[in-house]
């Protein structure tokens, strides 16, 4: 008789144990139960995700938020996603002993180039996550997706050009984001 095979789903504690197992070379994430290996950013990705960590450390959040680039949040049940930038609650201790989890999230941005970010990552996030606000920058679409819980399923607003976008009084607008990092 022939052996099934079927995926391990994981729980965080699990990817945790094993994670200095898995290649070092390479960079995952756990998403609902199963690790995947992340493609490495490419120069336009990496730049959007260092305008906006950048724009956010460059105010005066520090007593109320954090800005966490590329490090955990916890997302029940077994998910323990990076986003490009999470803006989080400040916290004495910088979440050295847990991660934030979804609830601790004001804003998470994830940055599409290609397929490396589809929607359904940020719609995890609005479901399991009761993140308030979620923003995907769109690089191809040259867009800004607004993203909120009152419906997970979809974007709440679909950003191009001179739209403007805000999070803690800080301002952007989609032309800002594409002409700086982009130069077009």
């Amino acid at each position: 008789m022939a052996t099934a095979y079927a995926p391990h789903h994981f729980s965080r504690a699990e990817y945790y144990a094993i994670a200095d197992s898995l290649n070092p070379n390479l960079h995952y994430e756990l998403l609902n139960g199963t690790i995947y290996a992340v493609s490495p950013a490419n120069p336009p990705h990496a730049g959007v995700v260092t305008f906006f960590a950048n724009r956010f450390q460059d105010l005066d959040l520090k007593k109320t938020y954090l800005i966490r680039v590329q490090k955990p949040l916890e997302i029940e049940p077994d998910s323990a996603p990076e986003p490009d930038v999470a803006i989080v609650h400040f916290r004495a201790d910088y979440y050295g002993r847990s991660h934030p989890t979804g609830a601790e999230a004001n804003l998470v941005i994830e940055v599409g180039d290609t397929e490396r970010k589809p929607r359904e990552k940020m719609r995890d996030y609005m479901i399991d996550g009761r993140i308030p606000t979620g923003w995907r920058i769109d690089i191809p679409g040259r867009c800004v997706e607004l993203w909120e819980p009152a419906d997970p399923q979809e974007p709440v607003a679909l950003l191009y050009g001179a739209d403007t976008f805000t999070f803690a009084g800080i301002n952007f607008t989609v032309d800002e984001v594409f002409q700086t990092v982009l130069g077009r």
